[in-house]
């Protein structure tokens, strides 16, 4: 008899609660680990094929494999407040949880950012300097490589017109595949915005709580996150739902 995913998921819990968040390698990238990469997903791809979402078995392309990479250091939250945090992220991310299953917490840094000690009130500053231009700097890699694979999609979809003798099969694990890519991009988008609003909420809560000169290049590193964000260009129609920035 088959556990059910929620079992499954009740099973997993206290892993969370272990910190079972991938560890971080170069740029935010995880680091290569048999558990969050064929563990996770294998389980993740059973319980997102149980909510109705499209699973595709296909192998991943270079490209698509890198998008995964490097959407890793944009979903996972952006501050080290707590392992049970990360480690519903990851849950988000390898699709144990639907990507929307919990509201993003854009109170999170900035509760994260106060409540650390630090011994200068100027090092938050340093902080949240740091991680918006660690934000900035990743939205260039990312999105050219989403090109490439919606490029590559797009040559995909207009193939299996061509293919002899296509089976059912094979038809809905390349549609599955393209949905999947979009999904991905679209909720990077998405988390992008949410992590500007993050990102201002913790800046005006410094400046209140510790005021300080070095808040104006917080503010000038903030401004040229918003311009990058507003420069990114829509890739796919799914991706352009989370595209814009909320203020």
């Amino acid at each position: 008899m088959h556990a059910g995913p929620s079992k499954i998921l009740f099973t997993l819990l206290p892993l969370l609660a272990a910190g079972c968040a991938a560890p971080a390698g170069d740029l935010g990238r995880p680091q290569p680990s048999f558990f969050h990469d064929e563990v996770l997903p294998y389980i993740g791809n059973f319980t997102a094929a149980g909510r109705g979402e499209p699973v595709s078995r296909a192998p991943l392309t270079d490209d698509e494999r890198q998008l995964r990479d490097l959407a890793y250091a944009i979903l996972m939250p952006p501050y080290d407040r707590s392992e049970w945090d990360r480690g519903l992220a990851e849950m988000r991310r390898t699709r144990i949880f639907a990507n929307d299953v919990l509201p993003f917490d854009s109170t999170g840094y900035s509760d994260a950012l106060l409540d650390t000690p630090y011994r200068s009130s100027t090092a938050r500053y340093a902080r949240i300097i740091e991680d918006i231009r660690a934000d900035t700097l990743r939205a260039d890699p990312f999105f050219a490589n989403a090109r490439r694979v919606v490029e590559m999609d797009t040559i995909r979809e207009k193939s299996l017109s061509h293919v002899s003798r296509l089976t059912s099969d094979e038809r809905e694990m390349a549609m599955a595949r393209v949905v999947e890519n979009r999904m991905l991009i679209g909720w990077v988008y998405r988390r992008f915005g949410e992590r500007f609003v993050g990102y201002r909420q913790a800046l005006e809560r410094l400046v209140i709580a510790t005021p300080a000169p070095a808040a104006v290049g917080a503010e000038r590193a903030l401004r040229a996150f918003e311009d990058r964000l507003a420069r990114v260009p829509v890739v796919t129609q799914t991706a352009a739902v989370g595209g814009k920035v909320n203020k």
